[in-house]
């Protein structure tokens, strides 16, 4: 990427190229009316309805880059037409949708920029605010970053309120000044971001394709085995006739964790958590830390080791995940913990099949507070063959692991560069040749 030097001026957001504006987004943007239609008021297969829904979930969670393009994207059209918007609601091409609240601060201002309506009847949906360019400042594509320049994401954060989500007001965000560079200079950084943000969607969608093969993959393994022709059916499905199913109690024990409220430092021994167990692999490094008398006390029935699996119990319970090195921590409330495995490997691939997740379902169906008892996980039954074809199932489940974690890894950079990028590109430290 060729860059050039410029002169640069102080504003009251800090320095900026000479020819590049600060203003108020207040005065750059129309806001226009949003919807209040719940998710359970839309639907993403056919319909009479021809008003499509830009909802705040799916921009915290669907629509991967800052262009929402419906040529890509399946967005969901309202089923409740006793909440006809209004005509001047209607959105066109190059309309920002943002986001009100987020659950964490990362997520404040994140938006969407509208593309290839194509006549499409769209309007702005729950916990959204929905603008419009009113002196064509902006150039395609690039409206969508406003909000990622360094100085502007932290004027959003002193603006939020913070009770269970992070939140700001129409007002407040009128008052947030935004760095707006040259037209050209705008093209050519939409250009560079947008091809990285397309990257990382086909690398999404790469992870996504391989989880589902693997899930094929356990589907076909856990039922059939490998090279069996007899078959039999039993409580949790058709297994192999020489397979045979056990409780977890019969091949591992089951250790709770301490039912106690830890008392967190600024540095020591890593505590798990039920967040920290509801990812692909466990990550210390992330963890909140507890000082060393917490630690020992939450360590005194069982310190983790590799092998062990953790579960969670309360909340988002039965997700697991394999301890796969020697590195101290401990377990903290809601979770627990199983040892003593053979082939931990095996158990725990077995524990993220359907069988295991339809009984866990059975279990928990119906409870006001969700939750699973220790004598509830002793009782989860597996099936199981032979040690032999335990292994060659988990070399399988394995080579189908590492072609997600080396997609996760390329997404990872992929960020990562992104990141850089928008630091360099969106303040004017670097600039772009047009």
């Amino acid at each position: 990427m060729e860059v050039m030097q410029e002169q640069y001026k102080d504003t009251k957001i800090g320095r900026i190229p000479k020819d590049w504006e600060v203003m108020k987004f207040g005065d750059v943007f129309n806001f226009i009316k949003t919807s209040s239609h719940s998710k359970n008021e839309m639907v993403y297969s056919e319909t009479d309805s021809e008003i499509y829904n830009v909802h705040y979930g799916a921009i915290h969670t669907t629509y991967k880059e800052q262009i929402l393009d419906f040529k890509k994207y399946n967005v969901p059209r309202i089923t409740d037409d006793s909440k006809m918007p209004r005509e001047d609601q209607f959105l066109k091409d190059g309309d920002l949708v943002i986001v009100d609240a987020s659950e964490d601060w990362g997520g404040m201002g994140e938006c969407v920029e509208l593309n290839n309506l194509d006549g499409r009847k769209v309007i702005g949906g729950l916990h959204t605010y929905a603008v419009r360019d009113r002196r064509n400042l902006f150039a395609k594509g690039f409206t969508g970053y406003i909000f990622q320049n360094t100085a502007v994401r932290n004027k959003l954060a002193s603006y939020a309120n913070v009770s269970k989500v992070y939140g700001i007001t129409k007002g407040n965000i009128s008052n947030v000044s935004l760095v707006i560079p040259t037209l050209p200079e705008q093209k050519k950084i939409a250009a560079i971001l947008s091809t990285v943000d397309e990257q990382i969607s086909t690398t999404d969608k790469i992870i996504e394709k391989s989880k589902e093969l693997k899930r094929g993959l356990m589907q076909k393994l856990f039922s059939e085995g490998i090279g069996h022709t007899e078959f039999k059916d039993t409580k949790i499905g058709r297994i192999p006739k020489d397979w045979e199913v056990v409780k977890i109690a019969n091949i591992g024990t089951v250790i709770d964790s301490l039912h106690q409220t830890p008392k967190f430092s600024d540095e020591g021994y890593p505590m798990v958590r039920v967040g920290d167990i509801n990812k692909t692999k466990l990550n210390l490094n992330h963890c909140l830390t507890v000082p060393e008398n917490v630690f020992k006390a939450f360590t005194k029935k069982h310190l983790p080791i590799k092998g062990d699996i953790l579960i969670t119990r309360v909340g988002s319970f039965g997700k697991t995940i394999l301890v796969e090195n020697d590195s101290p921590f401990c377990l903290g409330q809601n979770t627990a913990v199983i040892t003593d495995l053979k082939n931990e490997r095996f158990v725990y691939y077995m524990l993220n099949s359907h069988p295991v997740l339809k009984q866990i379902g059975i279990l928990t169906n119906g409870s006001t507070q969700p939750s699973l008892s220790l004598k509830e996980i002793r009782n989860i039954k597996i099936a199981v063959g032979s040690n032999n074809e335990q292994q060659k199932i988990v070399e399988i489940l394995s080579e189908a692991d590492a072609k997600i974690e080396e997609e996760q890894t390329k997404k990872a950079h992929l960020e990562a560069l992104k990141k850089g990028l928008m630091q360099q590109l969106l303040t004017g430290k670097k600039r772009v040749k047009v």
